[in-house]
């Protein structure tokens, strides 16, 4: 498997969360730009994730890949037992939640922004525009960490 920094793939869903958040949010601010935000970053993840359980699968130290990416999230904090990937991926639930919850967006084109979800099941959080940027900063420790594993 090609280094992680070849990967065309990789590195254009990698580009695509710098992106939505450097140019698309800060125009923005519109509730289809987070979702689009959320969208990426969980795709992004989800994808460095696989490269992680492909290149394991190929080298022949796991029998089988999990089937699910949170099963995958799991198993990859499991494994590799690094407290900094982990760290990089406390966001990964919050997400994957955000994104199947209804949303609304309350100070909308200003920095105070707040999106406001609600689950299917009634449960509701907020994340705000200062949640985002440590969102982002999550994903840029993660790419360096994943880097060493793959």
């Amino acid at each position: 498997m090609p280094n992680l920094e070849e990967n065309l793939e990789y590195n254009r869903r990698y580009k695509e969360v710098l992106h939505i958040f450097n140019v698309s949010l800060k125009n923005n601010k519109g509730l289809e730009t987070v979702r689009s935000f959320i969208k990426a970053v969980i795709e992004y993840y989800d994808y460095a994730i696989e490269l992680f359980f492909k290149k394991l699968y190929e080298n022949k130290k796991i029998d089988e890949i999990p089937d699910s990416p949170m099963k995958r999230y799991k198993k990859i904090i499991e494994i590799t037992k690094d407290k900094e990937l982990e760290e990089s991926l406390k966001y990964y639930k919050l997400l994957k939640l955000a994104l199947n919850s209804d949303a609304r967006i309350i100070n909308e084109y200003r920095k105070s922004m707040i999106i406001k979800f609600r689950t299917l099941s009634g449960e509701e959080f907020e994340i705000n525009i200062k949640t985002l940027k440590d969102i982002l900063e999550s994903v840029k420790k993660f790419s360096t960490i994943i880097n060493k594993y793959i």
